[in-house]
């Protein structure tokens, strides 16, 4: 932990690489928190979702459709556009009971979640049944860059 936290401090002090930030923030919230709890059906994390694929946040029809070309799976997913841009996305999958009437096939990203929210951007889906537990902090020499960004993380995730 300490070592991360340093690695950042000579970042924001020499190349301010916003990759390697990113990289330091995934690795300091594995190591911060833990997910709690277990899955309640709420469905929330089926209906109004934001999807990210390679990284990269999907907001065109343009990038699904080539990202549905390339990954069959992803059709399961209907976009709900607003302004020519993709707001948010539903899955068919999803039954009246919130189930997932095609489980053993899920994308990757349905299968890690809640997980999935420690090396991403993602967040947990309120009513979810999953929640996050802060069970170390960061040390007082973290960079203010780093402690903004845990600061929004909890913030994100109901976490106060």
């Amino acid at each position: 932990m300490y070592i991360v936290c340093i690695v950042d401090l000579c970042n924001s002090f020499t190349v301010s690489s916003s990759r390697f930030s990113q990289w330091i923030f995934r690795e300091v919230k594995w190591i911060l928190f833990v997910i709690d709890g277990a899955c309640k059906h709420s469905g929330n994390c089926c209906k109004s979702i934001q999807i990210s694929y390679d990284f990269f946040p999907i907001k065109t029809i343009n990038r699904f459709n080539a990202i549905c070309n390339h990954d069959s799976n992803m059709t399961r997913f209907i976009p709900n556009v607003k302004n020519d841009a993709i707001d948010f996305f539903d899955c068919r999958c999803l039954t009246s009971d919130n189930y997932c009437s095609s489980y053993q096939s899920r994308p990757k990203f349905c299968v890690q979640y809640p997980r999935n929210i420690l090396f991403s951007d993602a967040q947990l889906y309120e009513g979810c049944g999953y929640y996050l537990k802060q069970v170390i902090y960061l040390p007082f020499f973290s960079s203010s860059s780093l402690k903004k960004k845990i600061m929004c993380f909890k913030f994100n995730n109901h976490l106060s």
